[in-house]
């Protein structure tokens, strides 16, 4: 078995991810981990609203794009403020891929990270961004779920 030096902690900020810093934040300090926090701010908003090609590079757009980052920006500052030691990414992309890319890249030993646990219709349109990375990964993957509310 692969010792864990480096662990991937995709997140989407979301109260569905905290489950899984929570986790990877424990593993870090029992195997003296790296935690690499990652955000991927999907750009494609424009192509998902329909707009044709000449209106997505509109300035509106365009500044939409730059008020994302910047809220992805400030959202990852506060990320790091509570976990000090952890390297801080933001990629721009198609999530589900971008998590396998930077996993790779990085050459982690591990991806922790949350699931929302959709079901039904929502997990149709929208999907898992969770299980497409279990399905696809050669990287083990350990994934916490949100506990529910009564």
């Amino acid at each position: 078995m692969k010792q864990i030096k480096r662990m991937l902690v995709p997140t989407d900020f979301s109260s569905g991810a905290e489950p899984a810093l929570a986790w990877a934040a424990k593993l870090g300090e029992c195997f003296n981990a790296e935690l690499v926090l990652l955000h991927v701010l999907d750009v494609r908003l424009a192509a998902m609203a329909g707009l044709p090609p000449d209106m997505a590079m509109m300035p509106a757009v365009d500044d939409l794009v730059k008020s994302a980052h910047a809220e992805a920006a400030e959202q990852m500052r506060q990320l790091a403020a509570r976990f000090p030691t952890a390297r801080t990414l933001i990629k721009e992309g198609t999530p589900r891929s971008v998590i396998l890319e930077v996993a790779a890249d990085l050459d982690v030993d591990l991806i922790v990270m949350g699931t929302h646990g959709r079901t039904g219709l929502a997990h149709v349109f929208f999907g898992s961004v969770a299980e497409f990375v279990v399905r696809h990964s050669r990287i083990p993957v350990l994934t916490a779920r949100q506990e529910e509310s009564s």
